[in-house]
C-alpha cells in the first residue's frame, strides 16, 4: 500500500486556493518529488468533451472510458471514487496535493482566506500554514503565515509537517478515539503515523472488488494468523514475509 504524504489546500471559492496549488505543485517537483493532485467539486460538471470518441463511448453505455497517447492518459468513469480510491489511481506519487475537501479532517490543511474573518470557519486544528493574497494583512498566530509568492516556505512546512492521510476508521487502536484526534497529535509530535494500524508496520490490507478497506488491529491480526497457519503447511512455503492473495469468489444467493 503506498503511502504518500498528502496536504489539503482550503478556502472558499475565489480565495486563490488554485493559485496556491500551482505555485507550491512547480516548487515539490523542482525538489524531486512526483506529486499527485485531487481536486473537490461541489457540483457535477462534464468532465468530456461532448461528442469526442471517448464522450460516445460513454454515451453508448461504458462506465469506464480511456484516452491514451504516448506521453499521457486520461481516464473517465462515470462512478463515484472516494478519497482513498483516487489517490490510489493517482500512482506512483510521494505527495498529493489537494484541492477544496474543506470537511475533511484526516489530513494536515493549508488555509486561504478570503478575509481575515474566514479563518476560524476553515480552521479544524490540523492546519500547518496561511497563505494566499491577504497573507500580508494576517495577524500573527500559532499559525506560520506564509507571503502567497513564498512557496518555497510552504513547500518546506508540506516536507516537515504532511503526513499521509488517515484512514477515517475511527477504531481508536491508536490510543485516540478518532482519526482526528491522532492527526492533531501527530501534527503535535505527540504522536507518528506509525501510531494508525493502516499504517503501522506489518500491517495487513485489504482490498474487495477493487476498493481498500480498511481492518482495526484485532481484524488485522484473524486474517494474518489464519492465512499464515493455512500457507505455512503448504510444500515449498519458507519464512513468508509478503503475502498476496487474489481470488474471484461466487456469491450464490438464496434457491
Amino acid at each position: 500500500m503506498s503511502n504518500p504524504k498528502a496536504v489539503a489546500i482550503v478556502g472558499f471559492k475565489g480565495a486563490g486556493k488554485t493559485q496556491v496549488v500551482e505555485g507550491l505543485v512547480r516548487e515539490l517537483v523542482s525538489r524531486g518529488h512526483r506529486v499527485g493532485t485531487l481536486k473537490h467539486a461541489s457540483q457535477t460538471h462534464t468532465l468530456d468533451t461532448p461528442g469526442k470518441d471517448t464522450a460516445r463511448h460513454r454515451k453508448a453505455g461504458s462506465i469506464a472510458s480511456a484516452i491514451l497517447t504516448s506521453t499521457s492518459a486520461a481516464v473517465f468513469l462515470d462512478y463515484y471514487l472516494s478519497i482513498d480510491e483516487a489517490v490510489e489511481k493517482l500512482g506512483s506519487v510521494n505527495i498529493v496535493v489537494l484541492e477544496g475537501f474543506k470537511s475533511l479532517d484526516t489530513v494536515s490543511r493549508i488555509i486561504v482566506p478570503r478575509a481575515s474573518d474566514e479563518i476560524e470557519a476553515l480552521a479544524n486544528g490540523l492546519e500547518i500554514a496561511l497563505t494566499g493574497p491577504i497573507a500580508g494583512n494576517l495577524t500573527p498566530s500559532n499559525v506560520p503565515i506564509i507571503p502567497l509568492e513564498d512557496f518555497g516556505g510552504l513547500a518546506d512546512i508540506v516536507e516537515a509537517r504532511a503526513f499521509p492521510m488517515l484512514s477515517g476508521l475511527n477504531c481508536g487502536d491508536c490510543g485516540y478515539d478518532n482519526c482526528k484526534k491522532l492527526a492533531t497529535a501527530i501534527l503535535s509530535g505527540e504522536a507518528k503515523i506509525e501510531d494508525c494500524v493502516v499504517w503501522s508496520a506489518g500491517a495487513a490490507s485489504l482490498k474487495v472488488n477493487g476498493k481498500q478497506v480498511p481492518m482495526n488491529r484485532f481484524v488485522q491480526d484473524v486474517v494474518k494468523n489464519i492465512l499464515l497457519g493455512v500457507i505455512l503447511t503448504l510444500k515449498g512455503v519458507e519464512e513468508p514475509k509478503r503475502v498476496e492473495i487474489v481470488f474471484e469468489s461466487e456469491v450464490h444467493k438464496g434457491e
